[in-house]
C-alpha cells in the first residue's frame, strides 16, 4: 500500500526531474533489455520462458527495492526521500503521532510558504504528488512531528506571550467586519513584539520540519 502527498515546490525544481526521470527510465528499460538477453528470453518458448521472466521480473523487483533501478517518477522520489530520510537522522522507528494531533497542520503557528511580495515565478506555485510506500510515509510522518514537537510547544507559549501583533489585531478586526479605520485603531492598542522576541520566534521556527520540507528538499536531492 502507498499514502500520497501532494506538496508546494518551486516550478524550477518541478521541471528539474523531467530529465532525471527520462534518465532513469531508459537505464531501466536497458537493463530489462540486457536482463532479457541474458535469460535468452527472444529464443525460449513454455514454462522455460515463463520461468525466465520470471526471474527478470524478480531481479527487478529486488533492484527497485534497493534504488538501483528507479524507472517512474515515484521510484526516482522513493530513492530521495529515503537518502533525504537518512540525512536528517529521521530514518528510525518513531511513536506514533498522537491522535488529537494527527490532522493538525505541519506548521500551525508558523509562515505561510508563499510570502507577500515573494515573486511569482520563484514563489511555490507547482505541486507535486508524491506516493510513498506505507512504511517510507509513516516514518517521515513520525519524524517530523517528533523532531519539531518541542519547537511547537514553544511557538505555542510564544504566541500566548505576544499574540500576532498590531498586525494581526489589523486583520482580525478585518475579517470581523470593521472598517479600515477601527481596524487601525484595534490595532494600535495591540502590543508589539520586542526584537529579541520576534529573533526568538524566528529561531524556533527553523525547527520545525514538516512533511512537506522533506519533499522539496527530497526533490532537489533527485536532481
Amino acid at each position: 500500500m502507498s499514502r500520497s502527498f501532494v506538496v508546494a515546490v518551486y516550478p524550477a525544481d518541478l521541471l528539474g526531474l523531467k530529465p532525471v526521470v527520462k534518465a532513469a527510465r531508459e537505464a531501466e528499460e536497458e537493463w530489462l533489455k540486457a536482463a532479457r538477453e541474458r535469460e535468452g528470453i527472444p529464443g525460449l518458448r513454455g514454462r522455460a520462458l515463463s520461468e525466465a521472466r520470471a526471474r527478470v521480473r524478480i531481479e527487478r523487483a529486488r533492484l527497485r527495492a534497493s534504488g538501483k533501478l528507479a524507472g517512474s517518477v515515484e521510484l526516482v522520489m522513493l530513492r530521495a526521500v529515503r537518502a533525504e530520510l537518512r540525512a536528517r537522522r529521521l530514518d528510525r522507528d518513531w511513536e506514533p503521532v498522537p491522535a488529537e494531533a494527527a490532522s493538525a497542520p505541519g506548521r500551525p503557528v508558523g509562515v505561510p510558504n508563499n510570502q507577500e511580495g515573494e515573486d511569482e515565478s520563484t514563489a511555490l506555485t507547482a505541486r507535486l504528488t508524491v506516493k510513498l510506500p506505507d512504511d517510507v510515509a509513516e516514518q517521515m510522518v513520525r519524524g517530523c512531528y517528533w523532531t519539531s514537537a518541542p519547537a511547537v510547544e514553544a511557538l505555542w507559549a510564544w504566541a500566548s506571550r505576544w499574540g500576532d501583533g498590531p498586525v494581526g489585531k489589523y486583520k482580525d478586526a478585518l475579517r470581523a467586519g470593521a472598517p479600515p479605520g477601527l481596524a487601525a485603531l484595534v490595532a494600535a492598542g495591540a502590543s508589539a513584539a520586542p526584537a529579541e522576541a520576534l529573533a526568538e520566534r524566528d529561531r524556533l521556527r527553523e525547527q520545525i520540519v514538516t512533511t512537506g520540507d522533506v519533499l522539496r528538499a527530497a526533490l532537489r536531492r533527485a536532481q
